[in-house]
C-alpha cells in the first residue's frame, strides 16, 4: 500500500511538472509569435536600414512585446534638436515650436493611433502604427504621408519616453524620410534618408 501512494506520489508530481513545461513552452511560443509579428509591423513602418539610422542619431528604441497602456493626450515641449544627419541643417540644440500627440485605440496586438501636432506639419496622422516596450518604458512607430505643393512623401515619426503620472518623462522622438519620389532639384520634404532627432 505504501509502495502503491509512494508511486502514485512521484505519478502525480511528474504529472503537474509535465503539464507546468507545457504551459512554459506554450507561453514561450505566444510571445516568440508576437514579437515575430510586431517585427513585421515595425518593418512595414520604418526599414531597417532608416531604424538604425535613427539609432545612431542617438534615438531611444524600448524594445519589448510588453508596455503599459499610453493612451491620451500630450503636450509636448520645449522641443530641442538632439542631432541631424541633414547637410546644412538647423544649429543642434535649436528649439522648435511646441507639439501636441494624441495617442488612442491601443490594443493586445500592439496596434496603436497616433494624431501629432507641430511634429511633421500642422497636423500629423499615422497610416500605420505600431508600439512597443517593457511596462512603462514605450516606443510608437507611426508612418505619415505628407503633403505639400500637391507633392507626397512618406515620414517614419518614431516616439519614445517613459510614462509616469500621466506625464511623458524621457520623451524624445525621431523624424526621417522614408520614401522621396520627387525631383532631386525639389525642396518641398527632406531628401530621402535625411532625418533628426529632437527631445524634450
Amino acid at each position: 500500500m505504501k509502495t502503491f501512494k509512494h508511486s502514485l506520489l512521484i505519478l502525480v508530481f511528474a504529472t503537474t511538472l509535465f503539464a507546468c513545461k507545457k504551459d512554459k513552452d506554450q507561453n514561450e511560443l505566444v510571445e516568440l509569435q508576437k514579437l515575430e509579428t510586431l517585427n513585421k509591423k515595425i518593418q512595414d513602418i520604418i526599414p531597417t536600414q532608416y531604424l538604425d539610422s535613427l539609432k545612431k542619431l542617438g534615438l531611444t528604441i524600448n524594445t519589448g512585446t510588453n508596455p503599459t497602456n499610453i493612451e491620451g493626450i500630450y503636450s509636448i515641449q520645449p522641443m530641442i534638436l538632439k542631432s541631424t544627419n541633414k547637410k546644412s541643417d538647423y544649429a543642434i540644440g535649436t528649439r522648435f515650436g511646441d507639439a501636441r500627440l494624441r495617442v488612442f485605440e491601443q490594443n493586445d496586438k500592439l496596434d496603436i493611433k497616433l494624431i501629432g501636432k507641430g511634429f511633421l506639419g500642422t497636423s500629423d496622422t499615422s497610416i500605420v502604427t505600431a508600439i512597443s516596450g517593457i511596462d512603462n518604458d514605450f516606443t510608437v512607430y507611426g508612418k505619415v504621408k505628407s503633403i505639400h505643393n500637391n507633392k507626397i512623401a512618406l515620414f517614419a515619426i518614431i516616439f519614445s519616453g517613459t510614462i509616469e503620472n500621466n506625464t511623458i518623462k524621457n520623451f524624445n522622438y525621431g523624424l526621417i524620410c522614408i520614401s522621396n519620389k520627387n525631383d532631386i532639384s525639389d525642396t518641398s520634404f527632406i531628401k530621402e534618408g535625411e532625418g533628426r532627432v529632437v527631445f524634450e
